[in-house]
C-alpha cells in the first residue's frame, strides 16, 4: 500500500512540475510579446504639422524598412548601397513615394503594414535616398 501510495505522490508531483513549467513558458512568452508591443505612451512619430517633414524619417525607417532593406532581404536594394539601385536610382522622388505606397517587386505596399499614413512612408523612403544618394537633386 506503500509503494503505490508514494508512486502516486510522485505522479502527482510530477503533474505539478509540468504544469508549473507550462504556466512559467506562458508567462514567459507573455513578457517577451508584451516587450515586442507598441506602448500608448510612447510618443508618435510625427508631432505637431502631419507632414513628412515633421516626421523622423530615420525612425520610420528604422522602424518600417530596415528589417528589409539592412539585408537585402528578397532582393530589396540596401540603403547605402547605390549599385543595388542600378535601374531604380534614375526613378523620380515622387515615383519611388507612389512604389513604396503601393508596393514594388517583391515589396509589400507600405512594407506590409496597411495603415501606415503616406507620410510615415515618404518620410522613410526619403531618408532611405538621402542615405544612399546623399548628392542627388531633391524633386
Amino acid at each position: 500500500m506503500r509503494i503505490v501510495g508514494k508512486a502516486l505522490a510522485d505522479q502527482h508531483s510530477e503533474q505539478r512540475g509540468d504544469a508549473m513549467r507550462q504556466r512559467a513558458l506562458l508567462i514567459a512568452t507573455g513578457l517577451v510579446l508584451a516587450s515586442c508591443a507598441h506602448n500608448a505612451d510612447d510618443p508618435p512619430i510625427s508631432s505637431g504639422a502631419n507632414t513628412a517633414a515633421a516626421i523622423d524619417g530615420e525612425a520610420a525607417y528604422i522602424e518600417h524598412c530596415a528589417g528589409c532593406h539592412e539585408t537585402g532581404m528578397l532582393g530589396a536594394p540596401r540603403e547605402g548601397q547605390p549599385e543595388e539601385w542600378e535601374g531604380r536610382s534614375d526613378l523620380w522622388q515622387a515615383v519611388l513615394m507612389e512604389h513604396a505606397k503601393t508596393g514594388y517587386f517583391e515589396m509589400p505596399a507600405r512594407g506590409g503594414k496597411t495603415d501606415l499614413p503616406d507620410e510615415v512612408v515618404a518620410a522613410a523612403a526619403e531618408y532611405m535616398l538621402e542615405m544612399t544618394f546623399p548628392d542627388r537633386p531633391q524633386d
